[in-house]
């Protein structure tokens, strides 16, 4: 079982203090649901827990198994076992679905800390998982969460509805298989049909 500690978490931007000593310990397996109005930090928390570079933590600490993040890039914390779901999902249009969650589930797994091998030829292959492998772990989860195939090669959130975008990051959430996932506001826009859909994802 993994865990996730925040302690004594004091958060600013400029001269504001947005979040003022906050105390949480999470674990592998527990959902937890935070509530409050519009501008309480929930978000900040999100946020900073994922190594946004926006914000500056003044005090305190968040830990990982008991090691801390605080110093590490957005990306090391992904390799830790942090994901975030964001209430607004970034379109990239030129970025296929598929290549997006090739390269984000190399890094996740250390593929792309390994040097790129050669062939008998000497030329130098991809350091990403291996495509076939990747494929076949693509298709079953896309099977899985009932996502059509259609979507691996379309552009990331590039004319995705509210629904498709929160079905890609469910997607994402279960190629990844982060230890912590984050959801903010995961429900935000969705209709009752889509709204199925993500919580049925999200509970698998």
């Amino acid at each position: 079982m993994s865990t996730l500690a925040i302690q004594d978490l004091h958060v600013s931007v400029g001269d504001t203090e947005i979040l003022k000593g906050v105390d949480i310990t999470l674990h592998t397996g527990e959902i937890h649901a935070m509530m409050g109005p519009n501008g309480s930090g929930k978000s900040t928390l999100s946020y900073v827990i994922a190594g946004h570079p926006h914000y500056e933590i003044t005090q305190g600490d968040i830990l990982v198994d008991g090691d801390s993040i605080l110093d590490m890039e957005a990306d090391e914390r992904a390799r830790s076992g942090i994901f975030l779901a964001f209430q607004y999902p970034v379109s990239i249009p030129g970025v296929s679905v598929a290549n997006f969650l090739r390269t984000a589930v190399s890094n996740v797994r250390g593929y792309t800390s390994k040097e790129a091998e050669s062939n008998a030829n000497g030329v130098i292959g991809s350091n990403l998982m291996p495509m076939r492998e990747f494929r076949r772990e693509l298709n079953t989860k896309m099977k899985e969460y009932n996502v059509e195939s259609s979507f691996a090669r379309r552009y990331l959130n590039d004319g995705f509805s509210g629904g498709e975008k929160k079905r890609t990051e469910v997607l994402q959430m279960a190629m990844l298989e982060p230890k912590f996932a984050i959801l903010d506001e995961s429900d935000s826009g969705l209709d009752i049909d889509a709204l199925q859909v993500v919580s049925d994802g999200i509970n698998k």
